[in-house]
């Protein structure tokens, strides 16, 4: 049988300014490109139009996209849905003029884009249904997430508080009783543990 941690003496702490300078290196630039460009909410934190496509042949989604990507209507979210001719794109459009993300707006454009890729006319696909995707829970999901988040962070510098103090107070197990015989100590030990 081979032992892999036979003599493991690793030495941790020697390698630890690299570590920090490394931690460093992948964490400010992160920070910096996260202030310089602010998030990218996908349709479920922002709204948009969910809109269903049935096709009369399977064309995959990259056509879809490519369709789509085509007439600018970018970062669409493309999905199939149910059988491998139907599916469902979530979009969202600005246009001037128009609401941002005005359902009607998003769904005749992606109905544009689709008759300029697919081939206009129902004998190529149909538009089953369109509806609104409203935002209110993306809202939810990004108070939870930033409350995960907090507590995720928050939550080893309270262990490691509460445990650099728990090391200056008692002894964490102490004997019962402390008696003379053998016999009597070792029973005091057994119930101790």
């Amino acid at each position: 049988m081979i032992r892999l941690f036979a003599n493991a003496n690793y030495d941790f702490i020697k390698w630890r300014r690299w570590a920090y300078g490394l931690t460093a290196a992948i964490i400010i630039p992160g920070f910096a490109l996260f202030l310089v460009h602010g998030l990218n909410y996908s349709i479920e934190f922002t709204g948009g139009t969910l809109i269903q496509v049935q096709t009369k042949e399977a064309v995959g989604t990259e056509r879809i996209r490519s369709a789509l990507d085509a007439a600018g209507i970018r970062d669409a979210e493309i999905q199939q849905f149910g059988g491998p001719t139907e599916y469902k794109i979530q979009a969202r459009i600005a246009k001037e003029g128009v609401a941002e993300g005005s359902t009607e707006a998003t769904a005749a454009a992606v109905d544009s884009a689709l008759a300029r890729g697919l081939g206009s006319g129902p004998e190529h696909y149909t538009i089953v249904r369109t509806e609104a995707v409203g935002p209110k829970v993306g809202r939810e999901l990004q108070g939870k997430a930033f409350l995960a988040i907090f507590f995720s962070l928050s939550s080893p510098w309270s262990t490691s508080r509460s445990a650099s103090s728990g090391a200056s107070g008692s002894p964490p197990c102490s004997r019962r009783s402390t008696t003379s015989s053998p016999r009597s100590r070792s029973s005091a030990i057994s119930t101790s543990r």
